[in-house]
């Protein structure tokens, strides 16, 4: 594991719509994955498990989190976060809810380590070092998250630097009755319906800009995890406190 930080630089995002895809088919973006979204198809490095928790499972969980409490959440704060603290607050682009399953939560922890080890380490072919303790997102009706990426920070210059150590996000959706609450990637014209238990998962950095966009009626839940690399380099000075190692 790396035992250093470093500054991350990544050039700016999308590239020129002549440029070649990112994803190496050697098309121009804007005829690849700059299209996957009008062509109906999932852009390069997301991946999509339609049925990885049953509905059973699901339902359950849905059960549980209607009888537990919830919080509204908060974002990442640039200015007072430092290598070694990362600081949070609350902010407009961001409408939704921690819900506080008590001893329940290690069911989510159980169902992240499997989506790890079963789907996106052998998707990726690398091993994790940690991911970040799993969290149930509750959407009521006018919830939403803004566009972001979930480790870059955009710069005045037009670059992306990374911010937290987070490699490959998951999300895992728990419910499908509810209307609005699509997650959208700007980048590639994408658009995902959320379904019963499925699984999504993709890279952090700021090609894979996303939003989870209003919900019109019902409760969206989600179940959102990070995850970081082994062998990738580190901006923080330690592991964020939120961290389960990984074997």
């Amino acid at each position: 594991m790396p035992s250093t930080t470093r500054t991350v630089l990544r050039e700016p995002f999308p590239p020129g719509r002549s440029a070649r895809c990112f994803c190496g088919s050697g098309q121009r973006f804007k005829h690849c994955c700059g299209a996957a979204g009008r062509d109906g198809r999932v852009p390069h490095g997301i991946g999509v498990v339609p049925d990885f928790l049953t509905a059973d499972e699901c339902r359950a969980m849905v059960d549980h989190a209607g009888r537990c409490d919830s919080e509204r959440l908060k974002v990442f704060d640039p200015d007072r976060s430092t290598t070694e603290k990362t600081v949070q607050k609350l902010d407009d682009r961001r409408v939704t809810e921690w819900v506080n399953l008590g001893d329940r939560r290690a069911v989510l922890d159980r169902w992240v380590k499997r989506a790890l080890a079963e789907v996106v380490a052998p998707a990726h072919r690398r091993d994790f070092a940690w991911y970040e303790r799993p969290q149930l997102l509750k959407y009521q009706p006018g919830g939403f998250y803004e566009g972001h990426a979930d480790s870059d920070l955009y710069l005045p210059d037009g670059r992306w630097q990374k911010t937290l150590d987070r490699d490959v996000s998951l999300l895992i959706y728990l419910n499908e009755d509810f209307t609005g609450g699509d997650l959208h990637f700007p980048h590639f014209e994408f658009t995902l319906r959320p379904k019963t238990g499925m699984l999504v998962h993709f890279p952090s950095d700021a090609r894979y800009l996303h939003a989870a966009q209003p919900v019109d009626s019902g409760l969206r839940y989600a179940v959102v995890s990070w995850a970081a690399f082994d062998d990738e380099p580190r901006v923080k000075s330690k592991p964020p406190h939120t961290a389960v190692a990984l074997d």
